[in-house]
C-alpha cells in the first residue's frame, strides 16, 4: 500500500493506482479536482512505506494559448457595424431632428426594415451572450490583462 497525504488527510492506496503521477490524478481527480495542477513528492518513512505528499500548485487562467493582443488584432479586423435602427435614427436626426407626420410616415418602409433588423440583432446578441454564460471556464497560459 501507499499513503497519499493530501489537504492533511492520508489515504491509503494500493500501489498500482500510484504507480505514476497520471494513473494517480486520474484516480483521486473525482475527489480531489485541485489534484489536476497539483506536484507529487515522493519519499520513503521509516517503516519502508511510500508516501505521496500532494503539492498545491497554482492553476492557469485566462486565455488559453491566445493571446491578448491576438484578440485585439481579431476585433481591430471586424467590420464596424451599427445596428440599423440606431442607424437610421442618427441618419434622421443629422437630416432634421423635427420631422413632420408626412415626412415619417414616407419612411415608414424604410422604419419597419430598420426595426426588424435591428430586433433579429438584439435576439442574435442575446443568444451570444446565454452561450458566453454557459460556456465552461478554460485554463490558460498567460494572466488576464491588469492582473
Amino acid at each position: 500500500m501507499v499513503t497519499l497525504v493530501i489537504e492533511g488527510q492520508s489515504l491509503e492506496l494500493p500501489e498500482t493506482v500510484a504507480i505514476n503521477d497520471d494513473a494517480l490524478r486520474k484516480a483521486i481527480a473525482p475527489l480531489f479536482p485541485q489534484i489536476a495542477t497539483a506536484r507529487f513528492e515522493r519519499v520513503t518513512n521509516p517503516e519502508g512505506q511510500t508516501v505521496i505528499k500532494v503539492l498545491k500548485e497554482a492553476g492557469t487562467k485566462g486565455l488559453g494559448t491566445t493571446s491578448s493582443e491576438d484578440i485585439v488584432t481579431a476585433l481591430k479586423r471586424c467590420p464596424r457595424h451599427l445596428n440599423p435602427a440606431l442607424e437610421l435614427h442618427q441618419r434622421l436626426t443629422r437630416i432634421d431632428p423635427n420631422l413632420s407626420y408626412e415626412e415619417t410616415f414616407a419612411l415608414e418602409h424604410e422604419l419597419d426594415q430598420a426595426i426588424t433588423a435591428g430586433e433579429r440583432e438584439l435576439e442574435l446578441t442575446n443568444a451570444i451572450l446565454t452561450q458566453l454564460h454557459k460556456t465552461p471556464a478554460t485554463a490558460a497560459v498567460t494572466p488576464p490583462i491588469g492582473f
